[in-house]
């Protein structure tokens, strides 16, 4: 279709269709993102319509034999990941140039083309050319930009651990961490740092990072060992006192201490695919110990013994934790 006859209802249709498209291909897409999409389909026909687009240019790209859909790859994973960028540059075709760029810069879409990623569960160490450690959280998205200025990290979603390394460079660079929401200035430090969305939540082990706003660059908070703080684009939360176990999962491990059964669910629900949910019972339920990551199932059978709660697997990708 030419974007000659697109009504504009029709136009901001697609570009809402493309931004769902995006945010449910993620690695962390949620039950509650998928209700949302689900709500707005059923808004109106025009959100049917532009969907009716996006599914047509899926199937379309599918359907294309050898080159003319994929170069080599080497697994289905990547022709999935191949196939959404291209729908995502289609949609952007039909929406213009001005709403094509703002949705190629929204969160969604960097992630999708972010060169460094884990899959839901997955946390994975990596070891950058100048000899710091960054550790990657289930289902993160990120990309490096390494210059003879500065060594920054930039943070579209899921969660970052790092320990800095001096710079070999003759003029030392400052390491940086861009979000959505900021930039963060390690200060000779060892830090993690998690997207929520609207906000960013720094949590320091060693030493200090210094922040400064996205939308108020003057205003600056330098957050020193033992502090975690959120801020969004505009103001800085409160400065409190960071969990000792903040970075325990970069060991491959939950650690809780008198947190409440929601609290952890929640956490758990962040390394498996699917909807967990917690019936208003046993929310108040008081959880303390460490469990492994790897296994979540196992974590849920555990809390199932110590806890007068029951677990219930609905379909394989929908548990409800009860009361017993």
């Amino acid at each position: 279709m030419a974007a000659s006859i697109i009504t504009e209802n029709q136009r901001q249709a697609l570009s809402q269709a493309a931004h769902w498209f995006a945010v449910l291909g993620a690695e962390d897409v949620t039950a509650r993102q998928n209700q949302q999409w689900q709500r707005w389909l059923e808004q109106h026909a025009d959100h049917r319509w532009a969907w009716s687009k996006v599914e047509a240019l899926q199937g379309q790209l599918q359907a294309m034999p050898g080159k003319m859909s994929y170069q080599v790859l080497n697994n289905a994973n990547q022709q999935v990941a191949v196939t959404r960028r291209r729908v995502l540059k289609s949609l952007l075709v039909l929406l213009g140039v001005g709403a094509s760029w703002r949705l190629w810069q929204s969160p969604a879409a960097l992630g999708y083309r972010a060169e460094l990623r884990t899959a839901t569960g997955e946390i994975k160490p990596l070891r950058l050319s100048d000899g710091s450690l960054v550790v990657m959280n289930t289902a993160t998205a990120a990309d490096l930009q390494f210059t003879a200025q500065q060594r920054m990290i930039l943070l579209y979603q899921g969660e970052i651990a790092i320990r800095t390394a001096s710079d070999p460079s003759p003029i030392p660079r400052p390491f940086l961490v861009s979000t959505a929401q900021g930039k963060l200035r390690a200060l000779g430090t060892q830090f993690t740092v998690r997207a929520l969305g609207d906000e960013t939540l720094l949590a320091v082990q060693q030493h200090a990072v210094k922040i400064s706003l996205r939308n108020a660059p003057e205003a600056t908070l330098i957050v020193s060992q033992g502090q975690q703080v959120r801020f969004t684009a505009d103001r800085f939360g409160e400065l409190m006192a960071a969990e000792s176990n903040s970075a325990d999962w970069t060991q491959g491990v939950l650690t809780v201490s008198d947190r409440l059964l929601s609290q952890v669910i929640e956490e758990i629900a962040r390394y498996r695919h699917g909807s967990i949910t917690c019936s208003p019972e046993v929310v108040h339920l008081r959880v303390s110990g460490t469990f492994p990551l790897k296994d979540t199932d196992r974590i849920l059978d555990v809390l199932a013994q110590t806890l007068p709660i029951k677990i219930q697997s609905v379909t394989r990708y929908w548990v409800k934790v009860v009361a017993s």
